[in-house]
């Protein structure tokens, strides 16, 4: 006789319960072994096995493995790690390590570990950490082996390149391919560490610069040595070819760093780098001079505030090189797009000729050889002349300059061409063309550069016009259209 509906009943229900409770068992050990999980280091024939939360681990057992004293001071919010001569400060929520007072900055920071310890990814563990203390870790099937020494990395070929001016030297060294770069600076030295990269230097032909004494490659990169006085003031690094940029000159003794607890954020530049235009002449230079009266020197900065008003309308960031009627020396007006970290160079004047029917626009872009023509050498005699300020560098010098920055070049190529393209379009100019000659201005600068002759003072005419606010908000307007358009090609 079949179960009745009841009985049966009962028994799908006492199952179902059994399944239940089996799978919260089964379960609460699965989560339970999650708890517990951890990544395993091994150094020396010892392990330990370190509590892992995500993609964090606890990095201080990792520490106490290699043997290092690790204690947590409730006073300061620190941690401290010693082993030998070395000693460690870090914090957790700050991404500062203060090694032997010397300050390493990271762009992770660690965290409280609910168990009482320091939690930190691997990658942060190795260089903020073991680095410092000596070590390095290499990947195992089921966790990590510490080894003594520095990573060795692949061997990486860095070409260098120096440019002196007035004030500032900009160091550029070319990484035959992409490495992470991080820039540490103490008295007389900077330090700079290319990631998993051995650096060998190219010393075919040797570095001049009177603020570089010497670069070798040391234990951590490669050693900058330099003279008294003279110290880093700002540093990045640009694409196509890779390159590090350092821009050196003289720097006020700074004060001993202070422990990470107490570190505040650096002052960070904008994140969008800004165009640069820099209105030519100014003070006791006029430059050109028409026959009315008309100064370069008024022309250029009542063209360059509309510029700049277009662009910052527009949303890009933008700094002139001079606001007012002073005078600036030519290398400084480059020198101060390098330490924006420009995007683009634009320097505007007006051009001058025997000829007075001479007319339209005319843009350049660097050349340390010889310039595109004769007129176009004249042009840059006569704009070199003034400003007060010349590379100061051997001929040797401009042309491995040259050689590091054949990519700005190409580049800055295209922002004349984009440039003259627009005046020529939207002002309906005689078309003279794009050209290149050795402009002073335009020495040194790590990124496109161009320089503007908007018009002839020397034609009646065109000397009238460009005081004319209509035709300079036109001109304005034009060139504003040019910039854009090379920066939204990402040329």
């Amino acid at each position: 006789m079949g179960s009745t509906p009841t009985a049966s009943t009962s028994f799908l229900v006492r199952r179902f319960v059994t399944l239940l409770v089996m799978g919260a068992i089964l379960l609460g050990a699965g989560a339970a072994a999650a708890q517990t999980a951890g990544v395993q280091f091994r150094y020396s024939g010892r392990m330990v096995t370190t509590p892992q939360l995500g993609s964090r681990i606890d990095v201080v057992p990792v520490l106490r493995l290699v043997g290092a004293e690790v204690g947590y001071s409730p006073a300061a919010g620190t941690w401290a790690a010693e082993l030998g001569d070395t000693t460690l400060q870090f914090a957790p929520d700050h991404h500062f390590v203060l090694a032997n007072g010397e300050l390493l900055e990271f762009p992770e920071t660690p965290a409280s570990s609910p168990q009482g310890g320091v939690l930190a990814t691997v990658g942060f563990l190795e260089k903020g950490l073991l680095g410092p203390l000596g070590f390095h870790l290499e990947p195992l099937d089921d966790g990590y082996r510490i080894v003594a020494g520095p990573r060795v990395g692949r061997p990486l070929l860095v070409r260098a390149a120096a440019a002196d001016f007035g004030a500032t030297t900009t160091l550029v060294l070319t990484l035959e391919r992409p490495a992470t770069a991080s820039v540490t600076q103490s008295a007389g030295r900077i330090d700079l560490a290319l990631e998993d990269a051995a650096p060998r230097l190219d010393r075919s032909i040797p570095l001049r610069s009177r603020r570089v004494r010497s670069i070798e490659v040391g234990a951590r990169g490669l050693e900058i040595t330099l003279p008294p006085g003279v110290g880093l003031l700002s540093w990045h690094t640009l694409e196509g070819p890779p390159r590090v940029i350092l821009e050196l000159g003289e720097r006020l003794p700074t004060p001993t760093p202070v422990p990470a607890a107490a570190a505040q954020p650096p002052i960070r530049k904008p994140s969008v780098r800004p165009v640069v235009i820099d209105p030519g002449h100014g003070g006791d230079d006029t430059g050109a001079i028409s026959r009315d009266g008309i100064r370069e020197k008024d022309v250029t900065l009542a063209v360059a505030r509309r510029l700049a008003r277009i662009l910052s309308a527009h949303g890009h960031a933008v700094r002139l090189t001079r606001t007012g009627d002073e005078s600036r020396a030519l290398t400084d007006r480059t020198a101060l797009a390098n330490r924006l970290e420009a995007s683009v160079f634009v320097s505007l004047h007006a051009n001058a000729s025997r000829a007075a029917s001479a007319r339209g626009a005319e843009t350049y872009y660097m050349s340390l050889d010889d310039a595109s023509d004769d007129t176009a050498a004249a042009v840059a005699r006569v704009e070199n002349a003034a400003g007060g300020g010349t590379h100061g560098g051997s001929a040797l010098d401009l042309i491995l300059w040259d050689m590091a920055q054949a990519e700005v070049l190409n580049r800055s190529a295209r922002l004349a061409l984009d440039i003259q393209h627009r005046l020529n379009s939207l002002l309906d100019l005689p078309d003279r063309g794009v050209k290149q000659a050795p402009f002073v201005v335009l020495t040194g600068a790590t990124m496109p550069a161009a320089l503007v002759e908007v018009g002839f003072l020397s034609n009646p005419g065109e000397a009238h016009r460009l005081t004319d606010p209509a035709y300079q908000q036109r001109l304005a307007e034009a060139l504003a259209a040019g910039i854009e358009e090379f920066l939204r090609s990402g040329s």
